[in-house]
Formats: C-alpha cells, sequence, structure tokens
C-alpha cells in the first residue's frame, strides 16, 4: 500500500489561501515536519492541560504527548508536534529517570499523598542500611503488580474507574526493569531515591512495596521525572511559562525528530529511495547497505534520513518471510 505523496511547494501554498488562519497553522503542522517540545510539567497540572496549553500557544490540535505524568508529579513531559506525533510509540518505550520521596509509615489507596490514608505504623525501627538492602532487591528484572488507581484496563475498564466506585481491583503482575536504584538522602520516615527504569514501571507501586517490606507501610510523597532516552529536564521550558512565549519562539524550540531517535541506528538514503519509501516502498537490506536480516543479532529500529530529514522508521524485525526476502518493514513515515 502506498503511503501518502509529499505535497509541493505550490500545492501548499493553494490550499493556504482557502483556510482562515487558524485552520492555516494546522495544515502547516500536519503537512509539514514538526518537532519536539521539552517541558517542565509543575505540580496540580494534568498532562493534558500542558498539551492543550500547547495547542493554544501555537494554534493547532497536532500536539501529542510521548508518556503521562499524574498530577501531583513534576518534571519531563516530551511534547509531539506535527507530524512527530507518529513518534510516540517509539519515544514512550524509552528508559526514565526519576527523583522520588518516599514517606515510610503511612499507606493510602493510591500509594501516593492524594490518597485516602488506610494504614498507620512507626517507623522508627527503619535502619539506613537494612533499607539499602531492600533495595537491592527491586533492582533488575522484577515483576510488579499496577496500583488500583492506574489506567491499566481490566476487562475493558480502567482500573482507576472500578478503584473509585469502591470495587475491589486484582491486576497481574507485570515485568518492568529497574536498571538503577539509590538511596540518596534518609531521614525518618522520608527517603529520597534516584531510578532509572524501564517503560510501564510504576513508582508508586514501588515506594508501596518498599513499604510493605520494611513491615510500616508507604507511599510516595513527590515525584519527579528528570529524563526520557537522551531528553533532560533541563532542556525543558517551564509549563507556566509556555503562553509567554509567541508562535515564532516556541516553533524555535522545537527540536529535530531525527534528535528524537539519537539512540536508534541511523541510515543514509538518496533522494531517490527517499521518493521511493515515502510512496510505500520496502527497500532490502542491500539497499540501505545493511547486514542481511537474517545474520543480524541487534535487530530493531531503524531510522532513514535523507539530507538531514527524517523519512521512515523501519523494522528489521519482520516475518520468516520479509527476512527471507531480506525487506524491512515500514512502521512510520513521513511525507
Amino acid at each position: 500500500m502506498r503511503g501518502p505523496r509529499a505535497l509541493t511547494v505550490r500545492e501548499i501554498s493553494a490550499v493556504l489561501k482557502n483556510l482562515s488562519l487558524k485552520r492555516r497553522c494546522d495544515f502547516l503542522m500536519e503537512n509539514v515536519d514538526g518537532g519536539i517540545l521539552l517541558i517542565d510539567k509543575q505540580e496540580g497540572e494534568t498532562s493534558h492541560d500542558v498539551v492543550q496549553s500547547v495547542r493554544k500557544a501555537l494554534s493547532t490540535r497536532k500536539v501529542g504527548h510521548a508518556g503521562t505524568l499524574d498530577p501531583f508529579a513534576t518534571g519531563l513531559l516530551v511534547l509531539l508536534v506535527g507530524r512527530c506525533t507518529k513518534l510516540s510509540a517509539f519515544i514512550t518505550e524509552e528508559h526514565k529517570t526519576y527523583e522520588a520521596l518516599v514517606r515510610f509509615g503511612v499507606e493510602t489507596d493510591t500509594y501516593d499523598k492524594t490518597g485516602k490514608v488506610t494504614r498507620e505504623a512507626d517507623p522508627s525501627a527503619i535502619k539506613r542500611q537494612d533499607l539499602e538492602q531492600i533495595l537491592s532487591a527491586f533492582t533488575g528484572e522484577i515483576d510488579q503488580v499496577p496500583p488500583p488507581f492506574s489506567a491499566v484496563k481490566v476487562k475493558g475498564r480502567r482500573a482507576y474507574e472500578m478503584a473509585r466506585k469502591g470495587k475491589e481491583v486484582e491486576l497481574p503482575p507485570r515485568r518492568v526493569f529497574v536498571y538503577e536504584l539509590v538511596l540518596e538522602e534518609f531521614e525518618i520516615p522520608f527517603a529520597r531515591l534516584r531510578l532509572r527504569c524501564s517503560s510501564g514501571t510504576y513508582v508508586r507501586s514501588l515506594a508501596s512495596d518498599l513499604g510493605k517490606l520494611m513491615g510500616c507501610g508507604a507511599h510516595l510523597s513527590e515525584l519527579r521525572r528528570t529524563q526520557i532516552g537522551s531528553f533532560h529536564v533541563e532542556q525543558a521550558i517551564s509549563s507556566t511559562a509556555i503562553l509567554k512565549y509567541s508562535a515564532e519562539a516556541l516553533r524555535a524550540r522545537l527540536i529535530n525528530p531525527i534528535q528524537a531517535l539519537a539512540q536508534m541506528a541511523e541510515v543514509e538514503i538518496t533522494k531517490s529511495m527517499a521518493e521511493k519509501v515515502r510512496k510505500g516502498y520496502r527497500p532490502t537490506a542491500n539497499e540501505l547497505g545493511i547486514k542481511p536480516l537474517t545474520s543480524q543479532k541487534n535487530k530493531g529500529f531503524i531510522k532513514l534520513v535523507c539530507d538531514g530529514q527524517l523519512v521512515a522508521v523501519a523494522s528489521t524485525r519482520g516475518s520468516s518471510a520479509d527476512k527471507t526476502n531480506n525487506v524491512v518493514t515500514l512502521k512510520r513515515v513521513f511525507s
């Protein structure tokens, strides 16, 4: 199946003549390369609130995010503008780094400070060395049960919808990976942690599980996301400053989509090949100058680039037939 053809400058100009100012902005964002905008979300805002602010500032609906944050949490939100919304699935899967403050001695139904207190106990017996030993058990590949107040679906319904109605929610454990878990500060009843983990890890569950193992219960008091993949919160602008920027100033801060996939292997292709790929052509490994798919050990995604522009994201993890024919699978194509 062929992908959409890239519009020429003349065609874009002809379309713009018949559109209102707002629709022009939408059209340009959808038909001209977008970018990545890094935002430092403040406490009390929802991720959707931030997306709406950027939509208003840029006068476009074509804005999404690559990984939500709870309202009480702060830190890095990666926003995708224009055609970069196609990259959401790839950025969402990147490793994430957090700073977390765990409060021992108090359990809540949401596993964080916003919930109803369900149990209290004396945490004064906790020793730093005991806590550090327990933390080591949470490093590496672990099975983790998501919080009942989460967006995980149970029989087609969100878990939090059932939990809010007082219904008991049973969620199966998920396999996640904690690459690093460090105790930075400890003063009863608080422990400040830094962790780097895989996508899908619930820091709220980690805090709750820590409390159970320490025998006094715990909940997550603060959470700040500092990194997603190669993006750092130091690169971001505060969510409270979004509407202080002009549309031009915000667009000037957009990061090239190629940088969003910095850790993905890059293959430079010719203009003629780029044109074919944009029409749905699936190149062979030989045409891309990479090893035959059947002999590749590091199978995964590659980005196809032409003259500094992202053309497509392709997968070398095709079917047996694809491997036999040595053709890659196009996951996302950018006209």
